[in-house]
């Protein structure tokens, strides 16, 4: 991945979804996050948050949910305009929200079906009962995630570290219900990408990182920031491909395929 090709830089275009909000101190564009629900009423504008960017040129006549109280404004929108390094200077709007990122299938666990297929039966939930003990603590199981292959089954996929340990302590329990698979990465690793990340949460305008699991079950690091600085791009360079997926919210448009 060259995430240098998703550096913000002076002259770029841009374009994002996300709230814009104005007060007596200015305008500014910020990131989709999680909002809080108030229960004051009439409620106040929230004001812009620490990973908001200054906009010029905002029409707050082509945002949704436009809402306004005691002279400050908000509202939603996909603004597209050019990041001078300090400001991004909005020229398009749209109340068009873009479609939701994906989410891994976990349909098709990554070994070989047993014969017969995959077996049914789960619990009343739909889930697998079982004992992890202290797999993930050990670091033996650096993964766990149920995949669902069809109605009525379930499939618990492991990437382990040490898969001689994960089978011997999963395998009476689940059976032909469980898949596992050599991790890529040991749980340190995982573990050295999410402190470096967290140790660097403020300075590059990270609003959420998890780790999260692949389609194939792989465990991998992921970060939502408000845009991709030079410093990121070098780091995640020199990091083994697939540990790490970042998601700036402001991309350059060179970028967007």
């Amino acid at each position: 991945m060259d995430w240098d090709e998703f550096v913000l830089r002076p002259g770029d275009r841009a374009e994002a979804w996300g709230r814009l909000v104005r007060t007596a101190h200015g305008t500014w564009f910020d990131p989709p996050l999680a909002v809080s629900l108030v229960l004051i009423h009439p409620r106040p504008v929230s004001p812009p948050s620490r990973l908001a960017v200054p906009v010029s040129g905002a029409d707050f006549t082509h945002v949704a949910q436009r809402y306004e109280l005691d002279g400050d404004l908000e509202g939603w929108a996909t603004v597209d305009g050019v990041w001078t390094g300090s400001e991004l200077r909005v020229d398009r709007h749209s109340s068009r929200r873009p479609e939701p990122d994906l989410r891994p299938a976990w349909d098709t666990p990554p070994c070989p079906p047993p014969p017969g297929g995959w077996p049914h039966g789960t619990n009343y939930a739909g889930n697998l009962d079982f004992d992890l003990g202290d797999l993930s603590d050990s670091g033996a199981a650096v993964m766990v995630v149920m995949f669902r292959p069809g109605t009525g089954q379930a499939v618990l996929v492991v990437a382990a570290a040490d898969p001689a340990t994960v089978e011997a302590r999963l395998r009476p329990q689940l059976g032909e219900r469980l898949c596992v698979v050599p991790s890529r990465w040991a749980k340190h690793d995982i573990d050295a990408v999410s402190g470096h990340l967290h140790r660097h949460w403020e300075d590059w305008n990270i609003y959420q990182s998890a780790v999260a699991a692949s389609e194939d079950g792989q465990a991998f690091v992921t970060a939502s920031l408000t845009q991709m600085l030079p410093e990121i791009a070098a780091w995640a360079a020199t990091l083994p491909a697939g540990i790490l997926t970042l998601k700036p919210w402001l991309v350059p448009a060179r970028a967007v395929r």
